[in-house]
């Protein structure tokens, strides 16, 4: 079986290098080891002060098994990054890998096959940020109830919290059925999250979402990208909920 990572990423080498290491120690290593194969599809945009795009192609060369394609376009723009990692996605299963998340422990990429298998229509299982309570966890505000598997998104909070960018495995079906109803000029996340019936809104609703744990579970996942930004003087431009481009707060 393969699975395509999708990567959006800014030239912030020593992030990247550190986001695809935990990540194939703690998740891909076991699954590439028992035969398996990753497919690394990465857009890496011309901003940031580190590395050129050989030397991330360096980092990926050390990971054994895998095949990768990658794109560098002469503009930055987050929404179009996004939507052409997802546009070139084959596989039954994708995670998308945003370039500053870091794996803090051992994760089983094969259970949360397993799961998303015997639920078909389960659209996704997201990797927590949180820690997991014994009846429910903590997302953002919310809280998800345990349903002796997984913790599921409620159904009155699909429209606002069933997708986010977190690291997940997601089923390609909903990446295909989604893709052609991107917006390459907005925010992808804010477009998955409305009340109205939009075609993105009317597929949204079709799907289970959960996130992957147990109860007492610790935080699988870290974001490492903000420090990054305060100390080489990046920033999201605008209103980060809604962040298309990075700004350099030096120029």
């Amino acid at each position: 079986m393969r699975i395509d990572i999708t990567m959006t990423c800014t030239k912030r080498l020593s992030i990247f290098k550190r986001t695809v290491e935990s990540f194939y120690n703690n998740m891909f290593k076991d699954y590439l080891d028992q035969g398996n194969e990753l497919h690394f599809i990465i857009n890496i945009d011309p901003i940031g002060n580190e590395g050129n795009t050989f030397d991330f192609i360096s980092v990926l060369n050390n990971i054994p098994k895998i095949s990768m394609l990658i794109n560098t376009p002469s503009q930055v723009s987050f929404p179009k990054a996004f939507k052409w990692v997802w546009e070139n996605t084959t596989a039954d299963y994708v995670c998308p890998l945003e370039d500053d998340w870091e794996l803090l422990r051992k994760v089983n990429l094969l259970d949360l096959i397993r799961i998303l298998e015997e639920e078909k229509d389960l659209a996704l299982l997201r990797l927590p940020a949180f820690h997991a309570g014994k009846d429910s966890m903590k997302n953002w505000n919310k809280f998800f109830p345990y349903n002796g598997k997984y913790y599921e998104c409620p159904e009155d909070m699909k429209r606002g919290l069933g997708f986010c960018g977190h690291p997940s495995l997601i089923k390609g079906e909903f990446v295909r059925n989604t893709i052609p109803y991107l917006d390459e000029n907005r925010n992808p996340e804010k477009q998955f999250h409305s009340r109205g019936r939009t075609p993105i809104m009317q597929e949204i609703v079709k799907w289970r979402y959960g996130v992957y744990g147990t109860p007492g579970a610790l935080p699988l996942i870290k974001d490492i990208g903000r420090k990054w930004m305060v100390k080489s003087g990046y920033r999201k431009a605008g209103c980060k909920a809604h962040f298309v481009q990075w700004e350099d707060l030096k120029t």
